[in-house]
């Protein structure tokens, strides 16, 4: 790929996800030194100096990122991701990541969308609406009848399931719109809509994820159906050996720290910027990153779900 090409997006919000996107810039400027890197801040983009170092070494665009008032029914952080995604760029493609995921070798761009369509890697789990009654209003609300594909999903038994993604890694085309509008600002208007009047339960953290295919559905935009190396999870007690990710999704840094090439993460992050050695040592022994292992508080509602 040729700079102009392809941004990639994610949002920094608060100390835990500043320490996240250490690893995340500066393993997506190693393998990808021609992508646009944009780091979306809702809080301003007024950082530590050494976090904002190893960003400007990164070559990372921090944006300020404004949350209109009255766009969601309720407090949703996560719905960030569909405002950064939702922002104007310049480049042909656009790559949303979540913070808590670093690069571990190119993505390959034949995994970039076509025309109206939007790559996408399916959810591990039905982590919403397992019975579907929850779809029928969903896809009710929209006036859309219920899907009749199937994909599976990609932990425990694999179930065939209505196509159902992981919102941590999502690939666009920026030229395609309609109605004037990017797929972004499409994802965001259905989301607020279906936040204040779809008549279901448990929309919260899933609302992303549940209106991500409804948006797709509702404009005409297909899936692309993506290998999991463009989000690969680990979690939990996931064997690790003949995982091959272009980009590892490891939630927490205790799960980080189980990955073979761990150190390496590390180790190239602080070798970037040695003068800044000592203080972001400390940001990621806070974090877990470094340091004896402790255990890490439950996600909060603006934290990665996926």
């Amino acid at each position: 790929m040729k700079k102009g090409d392809l941004s990639f997006v994610f949002v920094i919000e608060g100390p835990r996800l500043q320490t996240q996107s250490l690893l995340l810039a500066d393993s997506l400027r190693r393998h990808h030194p021609l992508a646009e890197i944009i780091a979306y801040c809702p809080a301003g983009c007024d950082f530590p100096p050494e976090i904002a170092a190893v960003l400007q070494a990164c070559a990372v665009s921090c944006r300020p990122l404004a949350v209109p008032q009255g766009l969601w029914a309720a407090p949703y952080p996560h719905g960030n991701k569909i405002l950064a995604l939702a922002q104007p760029r310049e480049t042909r493609f656009s790559m949303f990541l979540d913070t808590d995921m670093a690069a571990i070798a190119p993505i390959d761009p034949d995994d970039l969308p076509g025309a109206m369509q939007v790559s996408v890697v399916p959810e591990g789990i039905a982590s919403w609406g397992k019975d579907l009654a929850r779809w029928e209003v969903a896809h009710r609300f929209f006036d859309l009848p219920m899907p009749s594909e199937r994909i599976h999903l990609l932990r425990g038994r694999k179930r065939a399931f209505l196509p159902y993604f992981n919102a941590g890694m999502v690939a666009i085309r920026e030229e395609d719109r309609v109605q004037g509008l990017g797929f972004g600002a499409l994802w965001r208007n259905t989301a607020s809509a279906f936040d204040f009047g779809a008549k279901v339960g448990g929309k919260r953290p899933w609302l992303d994820q549940i209106t991500l295919p409804l948006t797709m559905r509702r404009f005409g935009f297909a899936h692309k159906i993506v290998d999991e190396r463009n989000n690969c999870s680990i979690s939990n007690d996931r064997r690790l050996d003949g995982l091959n990710p272009a980009i590892l999704h490891y939630h927490r840094s205790g799960f980080l720290r189980n990955w073979p090439d761990y150190g390496d993460l590390i180790s190239a992050m602080l070798d970037r910027l040695p003068q800044h050695r000592a203080a972001l040592s400390n940001w990621l022994t806070q974090g877990g990153y470094l340091g004896d292992p402790q255990p890490e508080p439950d996600a909060a509602e603006g934290e990665d779900h996926g």
